[in-house]
């Protein structure tokens, strides 16, 4: 249960919905999970959820989000009812609208421990966190840095980027040429990092400058804590990268991608639309349109397939 007060409707008007039984509405002070919600809370009842009947009929919460259906079905007169084609969907609308307005979304400022270039251009409206060293970059409006980031130089980042704690961007790809002795010697990263608007990087993320080109994150990529992603990589918009992934050198990735942990392969495509799997090894690429996994990933087919061979053997 997450204190969390609401003193109107009004930031449900704002949003696609529909409101039901305003005047049973007597404000909630938290928001809280199933089976741990009372009078005074909000809950969501999500489109998948099982067992709906009986959750709200039982259910203490006086303001409910729920879908069309469900409220058509089993609503009480006694609760205020929330009514939107996308339940989940509102409920992220409606609060992130509360944060903001409450400031609890606004980071201004530049902490003192931090350590910024003379050259760098950063708009005042962002914020950075304590211990951050930034570079000669740019930081565009509305961008959160929080604690321990290293930015280096050649990197310009976008509005309302989110950056969490430990995340290190633009330093140099991992790239190396031998000599006639097996003497390794680096091959000149001189690109930069670009990362556009709405783009959020999870903690301890790593995200290398391109070596003769750049790399490019683009406008509203998620991207979990603890994933590598090399020199030269592009990633197409509002594609989900999660934790633990390895993306080498010059991969392409499309837009509206779901990547599950996964090692990829450097200098292949990833076509739109495409999902790959827990523990997924691409080693090659990928058409748009596509699911695959396993190890090397394949079509979801033609794994499923070899997995039924498999338990035959």
């Amino acid at each position: 249960m997450i204190y969390f007060e609401i003193k109107d409707l009004k930031v449900f008007e704002n949003v696609d919905a529909k409101i039901f039984n305003k005047n049973n509405f007597r404000g909630t002070t938290n928001i809280a999970t199933l089976g741990e919600e009372n009078e005074e809370s909000l809950i969501f009842i999500d489109l998948n959820l099982k067992n709906k009947k009986d959750i709200l009929t039982k259910t203490k919460a006086n303001l409910i989000i729920c879908d069309p259906k469900t409220f058509n079905d089993y609503n009480l007169s006694s609760k205020c009812y929330i009514v939107a084609e996308n339940p989940k969907l509102l409920f992220v609308k409606a609060i992130n609208n509360i944060l903001q307005q409450n400031n609890s979304l606004n980071k201004k400022g530049i902490d003192s421990t931090a350590k910024i270039h003379k050259d760098a251009k950063i708009h005042p409206n962002t914020f950075i966190g304590a211990h951050c060293y930034i570079g000669n970059c740019e930081i565009d409006e509305g961008t959160i840095i929080y604690s321990g980031c290293n930015i280096y130089d050649n990197v310009k980042i976008g509005k309302n980027v989110v950056i969490d704690s430990g995340v290190v961007i633009g330093s140099a790809g991992f790239g190396f040429v031998r000599d006639e002795e097996g003497i390794p010697h680096q091959f000149p990263q001189l690109g930069k990092v670009i990362i556009e608007n709405d783009v959020e990087i999870g903690a301890n993320t790593c995200i290398d400058r391109g070596a003769l080109g750049d790399t490019i994150i683009h406008k509203g990529v998620k991207i979990d804590n603890l994933v590598q992603i090399a020199h030269n990589v592009e990633i197409g918009e509002y594609t989900y990268i999660m934790g633990h992934s390895a993306i080498a050198g010059s991969v392409k990735i499309g837009k509206n991608c779901w990547i599950a942990p996964s090692l990829i392969l450097n200098k292949i495509s990833i076509g739109d639309n495409v999902t790959i799997g827990f523990g997924s090894n691409v080693l090659k690429s990928v058409r748009s349109n596509t699911t695959v996994m396993g190890n090397p990933a394949s079509q979801i087919e033609k794994y499923i397939n070899i997995q039924h061979k498999l338990k035959k053997i």
